[in-house]
């Protein structure tokens, strides 16, 4: 391989090294898009489940603005990814801005050397007579005029070798520009497609954002001519979730004073955790953000914390958790390894499990049918129950709360990926 070659392995791998980095910066955004994708996808099927049972519900309105909100996301994606792309077609172009101008200063170079060589070449021709260099040597009337003659001639000689070196030298160089330009050229026509291409999907995506926003709308302004229904339904979901809250905290506040005592007896003053616990409650906390979710394939549709109705004006619900729509006769399944410690029942709520991981507890709830019972051990992703499926509304929703101690956390900060 001989140094040129070299020079533009060289050249391509710093190249290729930036464009790796901004592909790696794309590739994050893709997958993001894909995740989100993905989402939309299941909010879709939700959505065409609900319009075959022709069902209108505040539920149906929450996946639906789940998923123009997720569409929002992608278009917003797709302009950072837009965004990305201009500035480095931008970079690309004052590359080869800069690489036009080396070759044109190159193919000048090249010229007046070729030129200054062609003159000497000539003057060599008429002076090539080796008689005429002898005489030129011995004319001199010193012999120091001799020697510097002598000198001169093989400096001169010497100095065309250098000059057919460097006009080689300048050509190679000359080359290894013109490589730089076709590799950003090809680098550019390729960034200009992808463009291209994202330009076309956000216009798709703001399409079909447009028509989601129309159904809103609609669906919005026909829930609110059942006003009436629509409080009388809320009322007795807050007073069912209060019941199970209730139920909750006691049971909570329990294992904590029964674990308190325990501790108190084996000698210790403070609440300490056994050393199996205390594991268990570390490895839940490294999990932070990496859990699995409850069900395999669902949509969160209400977010942990004060929520708005999406109809009743001037409503506000608190979550103790997060609420999750998923596919009829699907499975609750762990978070995370545990015991469970309590399945209770309410009146016109299903089951829920209360699961404990040293000092924290998940709770599964609006479950019709129980897989486990208390003082089980369950593993990861181990099924814990099956979720009611609403017989009027067709629709099967599930809430996951997470507490550490008698403190309410959001189950969002800890599931894998959850927006």
């Amino acid at each position: 391989m001989d140094m040129s070659q070299h020079f533009r392995l060289i050249l391509l791998f710093f190249l290729l090294a930036n464009f790796s980095a901004f592909s790696q910066n794309k590739e994050e955004l893709q997958q993001k898009k894909e995740q989100l994708q993905k989402e939309i996808e299941r909010t879709n099927n939700l959505l065409e489940d609900a319009k075959k049972e022709k069902v209108e519900s505040v539920n149906t309105l929450r996946t639906l603005q789940r998923k123009i909100e997720n569409r929002t996301q992608v278009i917003q994606t797709i302009e950072i990814e837009l965004s990305i792309y201009s500035s480095r077609i931008n970079q690309l172009k004052s590359q080869i801005d800069s690489t036009q101008i080396n070759i044109e200063n190159k193919k000048n170079e090249i010229e007046i050397l070729k030129k200054d060589y062609s003159k000497m070449i000539s003057y060599a021709y008429y002076n090539r007579n080796s008689y005429s260099r002898l005489a030129f040597v011995f004319s001199a009337q010193s012999f120091y005029q001799a020697y510097k003659r002598l000198t001169y001639l093989q400096e001169y000689s010497s100095f065309r070798r250098m000059q057919v070196e460097q006009i080689n030298l300048v050509e190679k160089q000359l080359q290894d520009e013109l490589f730089l330009f076709k590799t950003q050229k090809a680098l550019i026509a390729l960034e200009k497609n992808q463009k291209s291409k994202n330009l076309s999907q956000s216009l798709s995506e703001q399409e079909l954002l447009a028509i989601e926003k129309v159904q809103q709308n609609n669906l919005v302004s026909s829930l609110k001519r059942k006003e009436k229904q629509l409080r009388s339904e809320l009322n007795d979901k807050q007073a069912k979730a209060k019941a199970l809250n209730a139920k909750i905290r006691k049971i909570i506040e329990e294992e904590i004073r029964l674990a308190k005592e325990k501790s108190k007896k084996s000698g210790n003053v403070n609440y300490e955790m056994t050393p199996e616990q205390q594991l268990l409650a570390d490895n839940f906390t490294q999990n932070k953000g990496k859990l699995p979710w409850p069900v395999e394939r669902g949509v969160i549709l209400e977010s942990f914390g004060i929520q708005k109705h999406p109809v009743l004006r001037g409503i506000e619900t608190f979550n103790n958790g997060i609420k999750l729509s998923t596919e009829n006769a699907s499975f609750v399944r762990a978070v995370f390894e545990g015991k469970v410690s309590r399945i209770i029942s309410i009146p016109g709520a299903g089951k829920a499990i209360i699961i404990n991981h040293g000092d924290y507890f998940t709770v599964y709830s609006n479950l019709s049918d129980v897989l486990v019972k208390a003082g089980e051990t369950v593993e990861l992703k181990q099924n814990l129950g099956v979720v009611i499926t609403n017989k009027k509304t067709k629709e099967s929703i599930t809430e996951l709360q997470i507490w550490k101690g008698d403190e309410k956390l959001n189950p969002s900060d800890w599931l894998f990926k959850a927006y």
